[in-house]
């Protein structure tokens, strides 16, 4: 982004979501130029981390955690099934529940992304020391936890 003349008043009364959506876009085209062999789009990313994190979610469960409707899991599980990335199980305890996995695939690929992004991440954090790099993130999943109250 440029700077174009940000001054105090500017930046304190920009909306914090503008600054997020400002560092999402920038993410999305890294990943658009780093992950053409591995066909995932950005949209994708979100539901591959948290099946990750949360091997065995059910597909209620991750539109819950998401904020979307299950149609809208729905369709995008149905794409990452038919690009292999990811699993979907009958759960043993209840058999009209789907549960999710990686595939090996979706593994590798979780690698990668990951690999990537935290070098993004370092990048455009370059000018922080680790503690406070560390102290930012904890500040995002602050923020993140007490967004989801509302």
């Amino acid at each position: 982004m440029d700077d174009i003349n940000w001054q105090n008043d500017r930046i304190i009364l920009t909306p914090t979501n503008l600054y997020m959506e400002y560092i999402l876009l920038s993410y999305n085209n890294f990943l658009k130029e780093k992950l053409d062999d591995v066909q995932i789009t950005y949209g994708e990313l979100t539901y591959i981390y948290n099946i990750k994190f949360f091997p065995g979610i059910s597909q209620r469960e991750l539109a819950k955690t998401l904020y979307v409707s299950e149609a809208n899991v729905a369709k995008m599980l149905k794409k990452l099934v038919k690009k292999g990335l990811i699993e979907k199980r009958k759960d043993d305890k209840n058999k009209s529940r789907n549960i999710l996995f990686l595939t090996k695939k979706g593994e590798e690929a979780f690698v990668k992304i990951n690999v990537l992004t935290c070098g993004w991440e370092r990048q455009i954090t370059k000018n922080l020391s680790n503690e406070k790099f560390f102290e930012f993130k904890e500040m995002l999943y602050e923020l993140t936890k007490q967004s989801a109250d509302f």
